[in-house]
């Protein structure tokens, strides 16, 4: 999870997006009213926070968390997303998972992917700045429900447009307070 952590890292990068301050009011302004697809959404953590903003008309995950369908985010088509405008998800941060994750997701819908801030500055990540639109900050995450503490590093929503190419722009929203 993080490069900081006092912790081990948790299986499958299973973190839940439980902290209501992922919703961030440029992020927010985005998604409002959409349909979209949450290909990992764990235990459905999520879809929850976007209840009153957004409406889920899909939801898998690798493994049965007890939410949505069991279906591995790598093999979603068209077919199944057909009702969904967008693809909004907090993915596994594992380079080697999220990587394809975001080549797959920008080839079927617009796409926003809740992830540590850092990655806008790391060089592997270059060619997938080059396509994302979005940087909105979150700032620092609560990502254990009954715990005091919140991340050591800083996350953001990156959004990419569907079919992105290398020639985009990419505007950076920064946290408002």
């Amino acid at each position: 999870m993080s490069k900081r952590s006092s912790f081990d890292k948790i299986p499958k990068d299973f973190y839940p997006t439980t902290d209501p301050k992922v919703l961030v009011p440029e992020f927010v302004k985005s998604v409002r009213g959409r349909r979209y697809a949450e290909p990992c959404c764990g235990e459905g953590d999520l879809t929850d926070l976007l209840m009153e903003v957004a409406i889920c008309k899909w939801e898998s995950d690798l493994e049965n968390r007890g939410c949505g369908k069991l279906w591995d985010a790598l093999c979603l088509s068209e077919h199944e997303l057909q009702k969904c405008d967008l693809i909004i998800t907090n993915p596994p941060f594992t380079k080697t998972v999220l990587l394809p994750m975001i080549d797959h997701f920008i080839t079927l819908k617009p796409t926003w992917l809740l992830l540590p801030a850092d990655l806008a500055h790391n060089n592997y990540f270059g060619s997938y700045m080059a396509k994302c639109s979005k940087v909105v900050s979150v700032g620092r995450v609560k990502w254990f429900k009954d715990s005091k503490s919140v991340s050591t590093d800083n996350f953001a929503w990156y959004f990419w447009k569907l079919r992105a190419t290398t020639d985009t722009t990419t505007k950076f929203y920064g946290k408002e307070y």
